[in-house]
């Protein structure tokens, strides 16, 4: 739809409640990742084996690749059970971890920007209005 688009939100960084981390055992990976690609291979020795390749224009997972299969950033967000799709993925002491931002989809009206606006004054009209771009608001009586 064309009213939905990703925005940038002052003051929203400051909301870090909405980081979390999922860290996982290499065992423990593989084994989420085996339960829908059973044919799932990775050389965790191998750099190349892990690692985000692509992103949407709002900086969030496209696209992962965990050995030979390259999996979206919204089903990796799902196996792993992760509050988003804005994920960084680091590897250490034999451990995988996804470090989040954010808690959704990244697209609509976020809570935690809507609530920086309000706080800096804005009405809930600007605040529909920044979120959704080009929308008219009007009385559903006047609606035809």
């Amino acid at each position: 739809m064309p009213y939905l688009q990703v925005v940038e939100t002052s003051g929203e960084d400051a909301y870090s409640q909405y980081a979390s981390e999922v860290q996982l055992t290499q065992d423990e990976l593989l084994a989420k990742l085996k339960e829908k690609y059973s044919d799932i291979q990775i050389d965790f020795n191998n750099d190349e084996d892990i690692k985000i390749l692509e992103y949407t224009d709002s900086n969030r997972v496209r696209t992962v690749k965990f050995g030979n299969h390259e999996i979206s950033g919204t089903e990796v967000r799902s196996i792993f059970g992760l509050r988003s799709t804005n994920f960084e993925i680091t590897k250490q002491d034999g451990n995988i971890k996804f470090v989040v931002k954010g808690y959704g989809h990244g697209v609509g009206m976020s809570q935690t920007g809507a609530d920086s606006l309000a706080k800096q004054g804005s009405n809930c009209e600007d605040i529909i209005h920044h979120f959704y771009t080009g929308v008219e608001i009007k009385e559903v009586n006047d609606l035809n």
